[in-house]
């Protein structure tokens, strides 16, 4: 072989050395610009989920899954020697969670899980469109069953009202889990609850003021808990109450009007009995 042929043959074997060389870079680059590239889109997924959590959210998550959360900073004042403390911020809270989860002791699952439960969240946030139409058409049945066989008896006042139908409720089904009188995380009593997850609000109203609180009350609950339905008693065939507080003239009408109202501003049914109080 001549001199020249052969460092032509080394040459070509520099060259693809070199080629593979530079193809291996670009490929490093590339499963780098990709890794990248999820982990932005990760980091973007776990913020726009912790957007829905409110301090307190955060709160009881960090403490159930890590029995731990930020602390509040102790600061001296210059001038007085005093010792006070600051809270921690809404960015603290946020580094913290995404310190942990980048150290793998809670993950995004946990924080999905989570903010389902507590209601912070509903299914279609995550495109689980499936499981929200399973929801609403459960929640509907519940309500179909109240409409069909529900037929309250003669009431003192809102409690007995909601006695009877958590009775009913727990005989027409009784592998759901029933409760009464559910403290919200906001302080709100919620009359009964089914399942954790479909609310009944009922009331006693006198006049149209106590229909216009509830249209307020409603507006607040329907955040955490979407699966609301309403329940009121008309007692419009007496002047007044064992309070002696007297009976709106129109309250049937009123009723009427609040109804459709409830049902325009924030999609809540309500189931109308006409009922009477007894001493």
């Amino acid at each position: 072989m001549g001199f020249k042929k052969f460092l032509g043959k080394v040459a070509d074997k520099i060259e693809d050395k070199a080629g593979d060389i530079k193809e291996a870079r670009e490929e490093r680059r590339e499963a780098k610009r990709e890794a990248e590239a999820k982990h932005e889109e990760f980091e973007n997924k776990v913020y726009d989920l912790l957007d829905k959590f409110e301090i307190p959210d955060m709160d009881k998550f960090l403490m159930k899954y890590l029995n731990n959360k930020p602390e509040p900073e102790e600061e001296e004042d210059e001038d007085t020697g005093r010792i006070r403390k600051i809270r921690p911020s809404r960015k603290d809270y946020l580094e913290f969670v995404w310190e942990h989860i980048e150290d793998n002791e809670i993950n995004y699952t946990q924080l999905k899980d989570f903010s389902l439960k507590e209601k912070i969240t509903s299914p279609s946030f995550f495109g689980d469109d499936k499981e929200e139409e399973y929801v609403k058409s459960e929640f509907e049945t519940i309500i179909n069953s109240i409409k069909a066989g529900f037929e309250p008896e003669a009431i003192r006042n809102e409690e007995h009202l909601e006695a009877q139908l958590t009775i009913y409720l727990k005989a027409k089904f009784p592998d759901k889990k029933i409760q009464r009188q559910i403290t919200t995380k906001n302080g709100d009593q919620l009359d009964i609850v089914v399942d954790d997850n479909y609310v009944f609000e009922l009331k006693v109203p006198k006049n149209r003021t106590h229909l216009r609180n509830l249209s307020a009350q409603i507006e607040e609950y329907v955040e955490q808990y979407p699966n609301l339905c309403v329940v009121i008693a008309d007692t419009s065939r007496l002047q007044s109450d064992d309070s002696g507080e007297p009976i709106e003239a129109n309250l049937t009408q009123n009723i009427k009007e609040y109804s459709d109202k409830y049902k325009v501003k924030h999609g809540v049914q309500t189931l109308v009995y006409d009922i009477v109080t007894r001493k």
